[in-house]
């Protein structure tokens, strides 16, 4: 077995374990498995909000020299990191993307005037490099690793840019697989949570339009409001492009609040969870839930008066209201989940109703 396809599967084999366990993919784990199986030092990670802003970076540097607030200072002269951002919106990159994407600096700036261009000036102050590879990863590149190498050491080679597509594609594809595995976790524990509430039809997507879960009742309803294009677009891999008109507009962190959307007399409650990581990128998700728009019965004597709701199940009640989740009242009132989860069946059997929408109603006529 050659050298180069040892590295290879030593890197897969290290990532795939590391999944399992991470919270994070990027980091000094990373860096330090390209070190040890390709060779490659002097690396740097930066990471970026999906507007392209600067959040934080980490170095396998052990000298002092990357102090995050150094860079903030630079970013508006950094050529490097404005062309991969650019490119990246153009072509809509996220972590399904694989395909090799190299940015060599000498490429991009000037030849005549690199060598006194303000890029070369920071790396060489901050890293002791003359020579730069940068590496995008994630939606709209905001993960960015850069390779460097010194005056010294000259400028990055065909050969070196040959090994470095390939270890692109190393880690686009364990990065990928650690996206999959990610989100299955979340939205396995979404599925909980909306089983948990009664709801009968529901599907959950990314903040990029990616249907990552969906049951056949939600397909249904997306049919008749959306016709039978719509099979097209419930695949993770693929854009839907209706999602934006159905999600409507959100600003800021909404993470517990519930938005309802009425559309063909359908009830959409939109329901969205900030997944935030030690870098500061936050991954959005959202899950759906779908119910025929229904009229709240005033002569239903349990809708109406709750039916001697006792303090707990109505403080219960207004936290459901205000859209938290079950693990979230749970924290808020000190009481365990499936003391919750109790409590809100004692709630719906006096109240009349058989889930949150119908119990939010309830609220709305009290």
């Amino acid at each position: 077995m050659n050298s180069e396809l040892t590295a290879q599967i030593n890197f897969f084999s290290e990532m795939a374990e590391h999944q399992i366990s991470a919270r994070e993919f990027f980091g000094n784990v990373l860096l330090d498995a390209i070190e040890r199986n390709f060779n490659l030092k002097n690396s740097l990670i930066h990471f970026f909000d999906v507007e392209g802003n600067f959040l934080s970076w980490v170095s396998n540097y052990n000298d002092i020299h990357k102090e995050a607030s150094k860079y903030k200072k630079f970013i508006s002269n950094d050529i490097i990191r404005y062309i991969i951002f650019q490119e990246a919106l153009k072509e809509k990159l996220t972590y399904f993307d694989v395909i090799p994407r190299l940015y060599k600096s000498t490429d991009l700036i000037n030849y005549y005037n690199y060598d006194e261009s303000a890029y070369v000036q920071f790396i060489e102050e901050n890293f002791n490099a003359h020579y730069s590879v940068t590496m995008p990863f994630g939606i709209n590149a905001y993960i960015q690793v850069t390779f460097f190498k010194s005056l010294d050491e000259g400028d990055f080679t065909e050969q070196e840019l040959e090994k470095l597509k390939k270890i692109y594609v190393y880690i686009a594809n364990s990065y990928k697989n650690f996206k999959k595995y990610e989100q299955a976790k979340i939205v396995a524990n979404i599925q909980n949570e909306i089983i948990a509430s009664g709801e009968k039809a529901y599907l959950i997507t990314d903040d990029f339009m990616h249907i990552l879960s969906y049951n056949n009742i939600a397909q249904n309803y997306l049919k008749d409001i959306f016709g039978n294009t719509v099979l097209e677009h419930i695949n993770s891999d693929t854009p839907a492009y209706w999602l934006p008109f159905l999600l409507g507009e959100e600003k800021g962190s909404v993470e517990k609040e519930i938005r309802t959307r009425i559309i063909h007399n359908c009830v959409f409650k939109i329901s969205t969870y900030d997944q935030t990581y030690s870098n500061g990128i936050i991954d959005r998700y959202h899950w759906i839930t779908i119910s025929p728009k229904e009229i709240v019965s005033d002569n239903n004597e349990n809708i109406k008066h709750g039916n001697s709701l006792t303090q707990s199940e109505e403080k219960i009640v207004e936290l459901l209201y205000k859209g938290l989740t079950y693990k979230e009242i749970s924290e808020e009132l000190t009481i365990s989940y499936h003391t919750v989860k109790k409590h809100v069946q004692n709630i719906y059997t006096k109240c009349g109703v058989n889930s949150r929408f119908k119990l939010c109603k309830w609220v709305e006529n009290k």
